[in-house]
């Protein structure tokens, strides 16, 4: 899974930085918005979006150990200990859940390009938020979601 979301990610930011003539930093935030919705999402620890997006993360994983092990001769990692999201608070989930909203908001009103630039952003989100999210993204979240929805409505 961690092979999958960093060769996106080294990829989509060499793309750019090397072939990008003007190196403007938001062409690349429909990317990175995919990313951080998908990252967000993939904290849910059941639901409907959490059982999705587990099956989906799933399948990526299994992506990306046929890379390593076909593309490269690699046999997978084996973990002593899965990779954590952390918890969302109840106030975090729906901060995620405006991330999501967005997400799709944004997608289908967006043209070609930005589009694409969502739908390459989610998997790799997918693919590295249990590895960079529950360090940066899952805090960041609950504490968007009580500074702005619990200490202003429910303290």
């Amino acid at each position: 899974m961690f092979t999958v979301g960093i060769l996106i990610l080294v990829a989509r930011l060499g793309w750019f930085w090397f072939k990008s003539s003007s190196r403007d930093w938001s062409k690349v935030a429909p990317f990175g918005m995919g990313a951080a919705a998908f990252a967000a999402a993939g904290a849910c620890a059941g639901g409907i979006i959490g059982t999705i997006l587990t099956w989906a993360r799933n399948g990526v994983g299994k992506a990306g150990d046929f890379a390593l092990e076909k593309g490269t001769g690699a046999s997978h990692v084996q973990i002593s200990r899965p990779a954590e999201f952390g918890t969302l608070t109840p106030f975090g989930a729906v901060i995620m859940l405006v991330m999501v909203v967005l997400f799709v908001v944004i997608l289908k009103s967006a043209k070609k390009k930005p589009k694409k630039e969502l739908m390459w952003g989610a998997p790799c989100g997918l693919a590295l938020g249990p590895f960079v999210g529950a360090v940066t993204l899952t805090p960041l979240i609950n504490w968007i979601g009580t500074v702005a929805i619990q200490q202003p409505f429910f303290s």
